[in-house]
C-alpha cells in the first residue's frame, strides 16, 4: 500500500518507503517513461496522453480489491 499506479501511468509513494524501494520506483518510471514516448510517436500524440491511456487500459483493471492508485483529480483511493 505504500506505492500505487497514478492516473498517468507513473508509479506513485503514498507513504515513505525505504530507499530500494524508492528506486525501484524510479527505475520502473524511467523505463515507462522511455515507453511511453515511444508508443506517443508512433500514435502521434503526447507522452503525457499514452501514459494516461495506459493506465486506463491495462493498469487500472489489473489493480486487485484492497490495492490504491492515485485517480485523475489527484486523491489516492483505494480498490
Amino acid at each position: 500500500g505504500a506505492v500505487g499506479e497514478q492516473a498517468d501511468g507513473f508509479l506513485g509513494v503514498r507513504t515513505s518507503v525505504a530507499p530500494d524501494t524508492q528506486a525501484a520506483v524510479s527505475a520502473t518510471n524511467a523505463g515507462r517513461r522511455q515507453a511511453y514516448a515511444r508508443s506517443a510517436a508512433d500514435a502521434g500524440t503526447t507522452a503525457e496522453v499514452a501514459g494516461a491511456r495506459m493506465f486506463e487500459t491495462q493498469l487500472l483493471p489489473r489493480i486487485s480489491s484492497g490495492q490504491w492508485y492515485k485517480n485523475a483529480a489527484g486523491q489516492w483511493v483505494q480498490r
